[in-house]
Parts: C-alpha cells; sequence; structure tokens
C-alpha cells in the first residue's frame, strides 16, 4: 500500500513538472512572437531616431547657403504631396486688382498698355499661354515675354481696341514651343468632354457667362487653365487671371463645361504632349516686376536663341 501510495505521488509530481515545463515553454514562445511584433511596430520610429542621430553628428552646414539648402531639403521631404503638385503650376494674373492688391503671380504687366489696348483687358490669352509653357517645360517667363513672341512665331498681330489672341494663333504658337494641341467644339455629352480632358497634358477652355453664369458673372468671353484633375471629386485646380478669388482654386469640372462660349468657333484646347527639341524659343526668366509666391522656385535664365 505504501508502495502504490508512493507511485501516484511520484506520477503526480511528473505530471505536475510537465505541465510547468509546457507552461514554461509557452511563455518562451510568446514572449518572442510579443518581442518581434513589438520590434516591427517599433522599427520605424527607431530606423527615424538612428536617422537623426546621424544627421546631427554628420558634418554640420558651415555657411548661411548651405542651411538654407539643407532646411529647404526638409522642407520639401515633409510636404505634402499634393500641395508640392499646386505649388508647380503657373498661373499668372492679368488685372490692376490683382496687382495694386499684390497678389501672388501678378505682375506690372497688369498696367501695360500696349498695341493691343491695356494688357488687363485682352491679357487672358497670354497668361494662359505662360501658365503652360512655365508648368511643362523647364523654362519660364512672363505673359507679356509670351505676348511679344506670339506675334513672332504666329499671325498674332494685336491692333490698338482688339488684343485677344484667338485659337489659330494660340494653336501656332504652342506648337513652335514644341507642344502638339488640338482645338475643339464642345463635346455632346459633359462625359465624352471628361474623358478627352483626362487623357491630356493640360488644356485651355474658353468659357462665358452668356452660356453659363454659375461661377463665372459678367464674363463675355474669357481663357482658363484646368489643371491637376482629381477622380473623385470630378474637380480641377483652376487658373483664372481674371479673378483672384478664382484662381488656384478647386473647383468642379463640369463648371467649365457648362460654361464654354457656344458663339466661338472653338470651346476648348488640349495638349498631348511635348518635345523639348521642337521648342524654338527655349527662353527663361521674368525681368517685370511682380508678386512671387512664397513656393516659387525660379527656373534658370537663358537668353533668347537667335
Amino acid at each position: 500500500m505504501k508502495n502504490q501510495t508512493k507511485r501516484t505521488i511520484l506520477i503526480v509530481l511528473l505530471v505536475i513538472l510537465l505541465v510547468v515545463t509546457v507552461l514554461f515553454m509557452l511563455l518562451l514562445l510568446f514572449d518572442k512572437d510579443v518581442e518581434s511584433v513589438m520590434s516591427h511596430f517599433d522599427r520605424p520610429a527607431r530606423v527615424q531616431t538612428e536617422a537623426a542621430t546621424e544627421t546631427v553628428h554628420s558634418a554640420q552646414p558651415q555657411t548661411e547657403a548651405e542651411m538654407t539648402e539643407s532646411e529647404a531639403v526638409t522642407e520639401a521631404e515633409t510636404e505634402d504631396p499634393d500641395l508640392i503638385r499646386e505649388n508647380s503650376i503657373y498661373t499668372f494674373m492679368q488685372g490692376p486688382v490683382a496687382w495694386n492688391s499684390k497678389v501672388p503671380w501678378s505682375g506690372e504687366w497688369c498696367e501695360f498698355e500696349l498695341e493691343g489696348g491695356t494688357f488687363s483687358v485682352f491679357g487672358c490669352g497670354l497668361c494662359v499661354l505662360a501658365n503652360i509653357y512655365g508648368t511643362l517645360t523647364p523654362y519660364e517667363c512672363s505673359p507679356v515675354d509670351m505676348y511679344r513672341y506670339a506675334m513672332k512665331a504666329s499671325d498674332y498681330s494685336p491692333s490698338w481696341g482688339y488684343g485677344a489672341i484667338d485659337w489659330p494663333y494660340l494653336e501656332q504658337t504652342l506648337r513652335t514651343l514644341g507642344f502638339r494641341v488640338s482645338s475643339y467644339r464642345k463635346n455632346r455629352s459633359y462625359e465624352a468632354f471628361r474623358r478627352m480632358y483626362r487623357n491630356s497634358m493640360a488644356a485651355i477652355v474658353l468659357v462665358s457667362s452668356e452660356s453659363d453664369d454659375t461661377y463665372w458673372q459678367d464674363t463675355p468671353g474669357h481663357y482658363v487653365n484646368p489643371w491637376l484633375y482629381d477622380e473623385e471629386t470630378d474637380q480641377i485646380f483652376l487658373g483664372d487671371s481674371g479673378n483672384p478669388k478664382h484662381n488656384r482654386s478647386w473647383v468642379p469640372l463640369r463648371y467649365l463645361y457648362d460654361a464654354m462660349a457656344h458663339d466661338s468657333s472653338y470651346q476648348y484646347l488640349l495638349v498631348h504632349s511635348y518635345d523639348d527639341s521642337r521648342n524654338q524659343w527655349k527662353y527663361s526668366g521674368i525681368t517685370e516686376k511682380w508678386t512671387v509666391p512664397s513656393y516659387y522656385t525660379p527656373k534658370p535664365k537663358r537668353e533668347e536663341e537667335k
């Protein structure tokens, strides 16, 4: 009987030992998994800390120029990608109200008297050309630079009281700048227009409040640039040289379709591609006084090729 009791106790002890061993192994395994998971979540922070430490201990900028460049790189890395895209878009203004208020993208050209009259009255077409040139090429120019170039590159010949640039001259000018473009009549359906616009690099649209005054009022005819189409909201980033409140705002693409000037030979132009080797100008620089946006980075200056 004593032997049987001893045997029972021994078996119980062995079972307890086995259970403890299993529990211990499970705890070790669980602990390892937790550490692995925690290390996974902690890794970005750790990498970031190590990178920051490396930056701190690396050679520090020795000059003010180097310090400014370093700050600019850090700011660019942390900036919103959508904001970076917006900041790359040129949207010149044409009117004295914008220039007197020193609205960004306005310049002294807003008060110029030129062969076609007052630039503020007829300059929207030259602004949209300068916007496309500055946004889609390695070069830039002011709207007045584009005005002078268009007279040399196309049959555009403004006379006092009529300086507006028409569709054929818009096309001719853009083609000499290396762009492949086409002008179109208003599509019968909005969906057809939207599909064509989405497949282009840029566009020029002629709007008129006589067609629809939902967004533009007292506007007989005015060229605007739609940019950065947003699929989710069906909106575009608008370049509108005539209205500081409209310029650089997000509006429904439908507004442009509804307001297309019906009495014009064409209602919109699409830019399909750009070929730098076909650019006959390649001038770059803005010499007039203008209100420079804080996010603007000037492009390298380049004299006009003879």
